[in-house]
């Protein structure tokens, strides 16, 4: 057998969305024992997050070397990518090139497919993304992404100043990434109701800002004096974000569209309740037994509310639902700690590293077979091929 190395491309050392994704695949890697490198396209994120460190260890290369390449970038990044690949005189023709793009409408842009065909494979991180990719005619793998964090022990509550006492719902959101889609204002708005119906109850809304600079003091304006409502603006590492989720009793993301919905997806694996939108890309680990599904209506993407969003839909979520389903929780926490339980071995079981990782070989595995790949052989670790 000939060795063939596997490179992870991307943003391994930024902490954006698409970022931990990789690093989830570095870790479902590390579950079977299948080995691999990582390559840095862009090479401007600070390198001082240990959890990042971590993830990557020695792996680290500096040069693409030829071999099975998945990348971890969006369809638009393609033509910088490739030149980065190009003025470093790494060969992006000396590989098997495989991308696992995100999206959060309908429809795929068709400028972007473009982009994505220069590759010899696509996968997909839900099957909402492979619909999607559909619309412009490009097929993909449904591989789906690993939400499983590393393990503790996390910071407590009052490392963030969270009451030990609340029932605490928690939201993150970018104000820097079109506010629309994940929908903040709706989330305080579920937050109001529940106040108006339980005064005299324990609970306490934790807002997660990032980029908070550019609006923070209007949003702040509004909440600054409401003690039920945390607001954290101060940028936090991997761990500390882990721990934040770990540290609430329901993630709460009444978004209009999500690619993936990572948020939801964590918060289950660490055994927390999740209360989302029923629809995009979270209804692969999500559903009416094991999360709060709220019921949505679909309406048109406004002007300037997401690019390329002219003609297409996403989901307006039912505030009153949403505060339908919270309340039994909030009447019985014993029946929200059930449900917390089912979530996290459901997600676990679909979306934990092991799942992805066996995903990842299998799907490698068939690639040899197809011809367009080879075998990899993982000296004393688990075979690319899982029948041998």
């Amino acid at each position: 057998m000939t060795d063939l190395p596997i490179t992870f491309v991307g943003h391994p050392w930024s902490p954006m969305g698409m970022a931990e994704q990789l690093r989830g695949y570095l870790r479902a890697c590390t579950a079977i024992g299948l080995p691999y490198q990582v390559y840095d396209l862009f090479r401007h994120a600070p390198r001082d997050d240990p959890a990042h460190t971590a993830a990557i260890g020695d792996r680290e290369t500096t040069s693409l070397p030829p071999g099975i390449r998945i990348f971890h970038i969006n369809g638009d990044e393609v033509p910088t990518a490739l030149a980065a690949l190009a003025a470093r005189g790494d060969d992006f023709a000396a590989g098997v090139n495989i991308i696992v793009p995100a999206w959060e409408l309908p429809r795929y842009p068709a400028v972007w497919a473009r982009h994505l065909a220069r590759f010899n494979e696509v996968w997909a991180m839900s099957r909402f993304v492979a619909d999607s990719l559909a619309t412009a005619k490009i097929a993909s793998v449904m591989m789906g992404a690993t939400v499983q964090p590393t393990p503790g022990p996390y910071l407590p509550r009052g490392f963030f100043g969270i009451r030990e006492s609340a029932f605490v719902l928690l939201n993150f959101f970018d104000l820097s990434s079109y506010v629309a889609r994940k929908n903040p204002h709706a989330v305080l708005a579920l937050m109001a109701r529940l106040r108006a119906e339980h005064p005299a109850a324990d609970i306490q809304l934790v807002l997660k800002v990032k980029n908070a600079d550019r609006d923070a003091q209007a949003w702040a304006a509004d909440i600054a004096d409401d003690p039920r409502i945390k607001l954290i603006t101060t940028p936090l590492d991997q761990h500390a974000v882990t721990s934040l989720v770990n540290a609430c009793d329901c993630f709460v993301s009444l978004h209009r569209a999500e690619g993936f919905g990572r948020g939801l997806g964590e918060a289950m694996a660490l055994g927390r309740m999740a209360l989302g939108t029923g629809w995009s890309g979270n209804t692969d680990f999500m559903d009416s037994d094991n999360a709060l599904l709220v019921r949505h209506t679909m309406r048109p993407v406004k002007a300037n509310e997401y690019p390329h969003g002219k003609h297409q839909s996403w989901a307006e979520p039912d505030i009153n639902h949403a505060c339908d389903l919270l309340r039994p929780i909030l009447a019985d926490p014993a029946r929200g700690r059930a449900l917390a339980r089912r979530a996290q071995a459901d997600v676990l079981r679909t979306h934990g590293n092991r799942a992805i990782g066996l995903r990842v070989l299998g799907r490698l595995s068939k690639g040899s077979e197809e011809g367009w790949a080879l075998p990899i052989p993982a000296k004393g670790r688990a075979p690319l091929n899982p029948q041998t």
